[in-house]
């Protein structure tokens, strides 16, 4: 038996940062970058192409402040996006705050888990604090 969607069965259970009707914020249980999240789309799809227009037009709005958030909350000066869907395949988006001297092995740790960073609840409070902000005066 399939074991049931992760975000459909519990997204609560997770690092929520923010949240509307259609998305979720959460920050990752990694720690493998101080700000990986993700950008969940509440309801189960697999791909943004079952998005309407309304839809992409929102989940596009959430992703873009997340991220200028977390950048400015990590001082990095990129992100990455990453959107594979394998071991959960719901629609969500990775994002990595990542220095711009770093190379492509590094960000790969990253990416693969191989780096940690250590759990900041204080870097969660704050994250959630300016998304509610952001979000609420879009």
């Amino acid at each position: 038996m399939k074991p049931p969607c992760i975000f459909c069965a519990n997204l609560n259970a997770l690092e929520l940062v923010y949240e509307d009707d259609a998305t979720a914020v959460v920050l990752h249980e990694d720690w493998a970058v101080r700000g990986h999240a993700m950008v969940v789309w509440k309801r189960h799809v697999q791909n943004i192409s079952e998005l309407s227009e309304h839809e992409l037009a929102h989940f596009a709005s959430v992703y873009q402040l997340a991220e200028r958030a977390l950048l400015a909350l990590t001082g990095a000066d990129r992100a990455v996006m990453l959107k594979l869907g394998i071991v959960t395949p719901h629609l969500h988006v990775h994002i990595y705050p990542v220095k711009a001297s770093f190379d492509r092995a590094a960000v790969m740790d990253i990416i693969e888990g191989r780096s940690r960073e250590e759990r900041d609840p204080e870097f969660v409070r704050t994250v959630r604090a300016r998304l509610d902000f952001s979000l609420s005066s879009e």
